[in-house]
């Protein structure tokens, strides 16, 4: 059987035409290449995002450093208080426990704000400071959605205000600006993000009596910035600090809580913690 119509002309009739002249087949190939090069350029833009989170995250841990050190001015050289509970109260940087339940305080963002609960309350901090760009925490209350309000916590060495053994026995607690000699300011950590599923009160542990083989993850560091952290130092520095130890990574696992203080022998991440949150009284 033969064609009455030649194929070029049943193609022409065929083929759908879009502006510019483009037959469907080069159309289909530019769709492709557009693909192609959206593969290619979404590493570097997750990257950038990355990249601005930290930032943002820096900006975010400084004017807390700067409230922190406002309220020692102020008052004597005397640091903001830090306990662990959950009771809120006057004599702390901010009050609340986060968890993944319904509980009010995982949103309650006068913990952070208020003169009632929060020692940094007046400076003016605002209640977006509290929480890190990258942290996707969340709870459901009442059948809603919510963000949690804070990823931060502060060195217990930093004038803890507890009655619980953190071994103040033998190391510093550092009741005045003016007494963080040991490690220096610019070496001595006051904020540090905290991993969403570690986060509950307001103050990050580390121990500093077991060391190497003996050594212990309390709470754990977040790793929003692609395994690594802000922290904010006493001298009003911050960095992002990247982890060496898988073991101070593990996987996360959405809205569920990890142990908190276990074996980590030999970790150099804690080390470094430990290195930088406090150290020996002199005899």
């Amino acid at each position: 059987m033969r064609l009455k119509t030649p194929v070029n002309q049943l193609w022409r009739r065929v083929a759908p035409r879009v502006a510019g002249g483009f037959a469907l087949l080069e159309l289909l190939i530019v769709i492709g290449l557009i693909g192609v090069l959206t593969a290619l350029l979404l590493p570097a833009l997750s990257a950038s995002k990355a990249k601005a989170q930290g930032l943002y995250c820096l900006k975010n841990l400084k004017q807390l450093q700067i409230a922190w050190a406002m309220y020692a001015d102020e008052h004597s050289d005397y640091l903001p208080g830090v306990i662990g509970g959950s009771m809120p109260g006057p004599g702390v940087w901010v009050s609340g426990w986060l968890d993944f339940s319904s509980s009010p305080d995982n949103t309650n963002s006068l913990y952070l704000t208020d003169r009632r609960f929060s020692q940094l309350a007046y400076y003016d901090v605002p209640a977006k400071i509290f929480r890190c760009p990258a942290d996707r925490s969340s709870v459901r209350i009442q059948g809603r959605v919510h963000d949690r309000v804070r990823s931060v916590s502060m060195n217990c060495w930093m004038n803890y205000v507890g009655n619980v053994d953190i071994g103040q026995e033998r190391y510093r607690v550092f009741r005045k600006a003016s007494d963080i000699i040991d490690p220096p300011p610019e070496k001595a950590w006051v904020f540090m993000d905290e991993r969403e599923d570690s986060i509950n009160d307001p103050l990050f542990v580390t121990n500093l009596r077991l060391r190497g083989k003996l050594a212990k993850i309390v709470d754990y560091p977040a790793s929003y910035h692609n395994r690594a952290a802000g922290i904010a130092f006493a001298d009003g520095h911050a960095q992002i600090k990247r982890w060496r130890d898988r073991r101070t990574t593990p996987v996360l696992r959405s809205s569920q809580l990890i142990e908190l203080d276990v074996p980590s022998p030999d970790n150099p991440d804690v080390a470094w913690l430990q290195d930088r949150s406090s150290s020996l009284k002199q005899d």
